[in-house]
């Protein structure tokens, strides 16, 4: 009996001790995790093409815990088959179909070379800023043939 009370009375100080430790104000007794950064997933992209016809469409999800941008929220990215930034297109939430603070947008696009650009694989990346303008990024390779 005398053990069980110990058992208890050393429990109870713990207890306190630690309750007392994350009660100061500046202890940091409580953990603060920030959103995460968005995420940008594809939904059946394509993997191949053709110079000078566009892919099928294909959707686009964006996770924004963060809360979407108001303004420059999409960014999308085209690279040729040498790594050089051909096209860059930015659009605000509305233009994607969704709203300003948003945690979750989905919207399709599709890909396409122009007639007369070269055959290879190909960069599509697409950017997604939040409300503290942090960003997450996909990249899709996509094969182009002539």
């Amino acid at each position: 009996m005398r053990r069980a009370a110990l058992t208890l009375l050393a429990t109870g100080f713990l207890a306190t001790t630690l309750t007392a430790c994350g009660n100061s104000g500046n202890s940091g007794g409580s953990i603060v995790i920030p959103p995460q950064s968005p995420t940008v997933s594809f939904i059946n992209p394509p993997t191949s093409g053709r110079v000078g016809t566009s892919t099928p469409a294909f959707t686009v999800q964006v996770s924004v815990p963060g809360g979407a941008r108001s303004t420059q929220f999409v960014e999308l990215e085209t690279f040729n088959p040498l790594g050089t930034r051909v096209q860059r297109e930015v659009f605000s939430p509305q233009q994607v179909g969704c709203s300003p603070g948003a945690t979750f947008c989905s919207f399709n696009t599709d890909f396409r070379v122009a007639p007369g650009d070269p055959a290879g694989v190909w960069q599509f990346r697409i950017t997604a800023f939040d409300q503290q303008n942090r960003s997450g990024s996909q990249t899709l390779l996509i094969t182009v043939f002539q």
